[in-house]
């Protein structure tokens, strides 16, 4: 089939972050890249409420890679955690979507982001 998908994820909330015991919950953001395309969220507090759009190539092969972090003015971006979200196991659930879904975040000790998923599909096929 041609035409061309596109993802949208409403990034909604981040719950349990792995932050250092000396720093708040501020200055967050979710950052979602996929073959180049690089999204992110505003930065502030772990409710987020905000959109990342991405054109899939391949729904069999493409996973978006979804990260958190924290920013700092003067360090580098603390990392919290990172998940790599597979097209193809959302259409495998039957459903059309949206699907909600609760990420549980690797790369960390604890973490979950509350998402939502819409795929759309333009043109022919």
């Amino acid at each position: 089939s041609s035409g061309t998908t596109q993802s949208t994820g409403r990034v909604v909330e981040g719950l349990e972050l792995a932050l250092p015991s000396t720093e708040k919950a501020s200055n967050l953001f979710v950052q979602g890249t996929l073959h180049g395309q690089v999204q992110r969220t505003q930065s502030g507090s772990a409710k987020w409420d905000s959109n990342l759009h991405f054109m899939i190539r391949n729904c069999n092969t493409d996973k978006i890679n979804i990260a958190v972090y924290k920013e700092f003015a003067f360090a580098p971006n603390l990392p919290l955690g990172k998940f790599d979200l597979s097209v193809s196991k959302l259409l495998q659930s039957g459903t059309a979507g949206p699907w909600n879904k609760r990420l549980i975040l690797t790369e960390t000790n604890s973490g979950v982001l509350n998402v939502t998923i819409t795929l759309k599909h333009f043109g022919k096929g």
